[in-house]
């Protein structure tokens, strides 16, 4: 509006006032339009635009002016205009010195070969992007300045291109050339394996040919990049490979002649390889370990860890394997505390409850690797868990008062446990109800009376749900009752189940059921029938046959 009734003396007054940085740039470009350069440069200055200062500068022929904003406020934008500015002059060294400042170095690039100042091409080729640095060492290439073309290539990534122009060069007779080739070769391997194998193998590695070049990184006693590009390019790492990456013993190499008749390229074995601690051999064969495992070679991974002495990650490799058999084996003959407990742990996750011969076989494994290694906590629990499956899959109440007992032999035995005692004292109880219901079920024919009496003593117990499947006393009572006559007393044990939210049908016959709530007038719900008794094998095939 100010602008419109031409009072600017007042929209001056009130930008300055107003201290807004988008109003005082404005007003520096309103006051450049109109030719007031100092004004519009003061404005620039003051909201720090140093960019629009060297234009100005520029536009007036201030250059030198422009050098020295160029020089406080070290402004790209600033000078990128400035080199620019003397481009166009014809000032071709400051315009490459100002593109450069800039960061602009394809610009400077661009003046220094287009004028042919190869001093300045050089010095801003090594701090360009790689594709530039490329694409000045063909220029050098061309011009035979062979040196700055091997160094620009090699700085571009070009390691492949930089070695073909060595031995090119080289071979011409050029002999400057092969210290060039000697420094590349030491960037790639300290120890100076065979210029020919490292030069191959880096070719291999940019044209993607990544199993020939671990091969010749093996050749040339390459062993830790021939793993890495293993690890990096997922290179399939055979029993053959793996040995060959695995260092010797000895530090003595021999000349071997590939006579093995399956006609491979390169010999796998080491003409000249460095020779190496046993630290180091050992550090090499963990990481060729641990790249196995991670390419899923189970078996090869234990093979190298067991070669680094570390038997238990080889374990651990054997045990993702799945081989129950090696690993039995395997854990049999370390004689290492470690590896027998991980391989009763292992053995746990598999089916030893079956009450199969192969689960039985799993089972005394458990116990034998657990008693070597003295591991009588875990012991404990296992017996403990023997017991309860004897219980609740079998009903072998015998059977589990025996583990119930090395249960607690073998907590006993835990010195360090923490809650050992509380922990016995709650074994001890649970002990004593199953030794009770073992004596319990032996009266039921004897003397059924007894049996009734403690079977009801046993469910009085609170603790009596953590020793025993508590349906099984009810329907030792529910029969027991039932035969004498007292069906209401047994259906009075059936509430008591039901209340207790024990089903009904594991523990009793349909039959049973069925009867008893004859007797006393209810009726059976569908849901709640009893199991039924197995079925006579002749009668069975008798009906098939009559399907058929």
């Amino acid at each position: 509006m100010l602008v419109t009734r031409g009072e600017q003396a007042a929209l001056e007054r009130y930008i300055m006032r107003a201290k807004d940085t988008e109003l005082m740039r404005w007003w520096a470009g309103y006051c450049e339009s109109l030719g007031h350069i100092d004004s519009a440069q003061h404005c620039y200055e003051s909201v720090g635009d140093y960019y629009s200062l060297v234009r100005v500068a520029c536009f007036s022929n201030q250059t030198n002016h422009a050098v020295e904003i160029i020089g406080q406020s070290f402004s790209a934008a600033g000078a990128y205009h400035l080199a620019r500015h003397f481009e166009g002059c014809g000032d071709i060294n400051k315009a490459i010195h100002y593109f450069a400042k800039s960061g602009c170095y394809n610009h400077a690039i661009r003046l220094a070969r287009q004028y042919q100042l190869d001093v300045n091409l050089l010095q801003f080729s090594i701090e360009a992007c790689p594709s530039l640095q490329v694409d000045c060492a063909l220029y050098f290439e061309r011009k035979g300045e062979f040196e700055k073309a091997v160094h620009l290539y090699q700085k571009g990534g070009e390691l492949a291109k930089a070695l073909d122009l060595c031995f090119k060069v080289g071979s011409a007779g050029r002999t400057e050339m092969f210290e060039v080739l000697s420094t590349i070769s030491r960037e790639l391997d300290n120890s100076a394996p065979p210029n020919v194998v490292a030069r191959c193998a880096e070719f291999f590695v940019e044209h993607g040919q990544y199993e020939q070049a671990v091969r010749l990184y093996i050749r040339g006693g390459k062993y830790k990049q021939a793993i890495m590009l293993c690890c990096e390019h997922h290179v399939t790492i055979t029993e053959e490979l793996a040995d060959a990456m695995t260092p010797p013993k000895i530090e003595k190499y021999r000349d071997h002649d590939d006579s093995s008749g399956k006609g491979e390229q390169y010999s796998l074995i080491s003409h000249k390889a460095p020779a190496i601690s046993h630290d180091e051999r050992v550090e090499l064969i963990l990481d060729l370990a641990r790249v196995c495992k991670k390419q899923n070679s189970y078996q090869l991974a234990c093979k190298k860890f067991t070669q680094a002495g570390d038997r238990a990650r080889a374990l651990r490799c054997l045990l993702k394997s799945g081989d129950t058999k090696n690993i039995i084996y395997y854990a049999s003959v370390s004689r290492n505390r470690d590896i027998y407990i991980l391989a009763a742990n292992y053995l746990q996750s598999l089916d030893w409850q079956s009450g199969s011969t192969d689960a039985a076989e799993l089972t005394k494994r458990i116990v034998e690797f657990y008693t070597k290694a003295r591991a009588h906590e875990p012991l404990a629990a296992f017996y403990d868990a023997y017991a309860q499956m004897e219980i609740d899959e079998f009903r072998d109440y015998e059977k589990a008062l025996d583990a119930l007992k090395e249960s607690k032999q073998q907590l006993e035995k835990a010195k360090k446990l923490i809650d050992r005692e509380c922990r016995i004292d709650v074994l001890e109880s649970r002990i004593a109800i199953v030794t009770d219901f073992v004596q319990a079920r032996k009266y039921e024919k004897s003397d059924p009376h007894k049996m009734a009496d403690m079977c009801t003593a046993i469910l009085s117990r609170r603790e009596a749900t953590t020793a025993i499947r508590i349906g099984d006393a009810y329907a030792l009572l529910v029969e027991y009752h039932f035969k004498k006559g007292n069906a209401h007393d047994a259906f009075d044990l059936l509430q008591q189940m039901r209340q207790g939210n024990i089903a009904l049908h594991p523990y009793l016959e349909s039959n049973l059921l069925e009867q008893i709530h004859k007797t006393v007038g209810v009726v059976l719900l569908p849901d709640e029938k009893g199991y039924m008794p197995p079925a006579d094998e002749g009668l069975v095939k008798e009906e098939v046959g009559e399907v058929e």
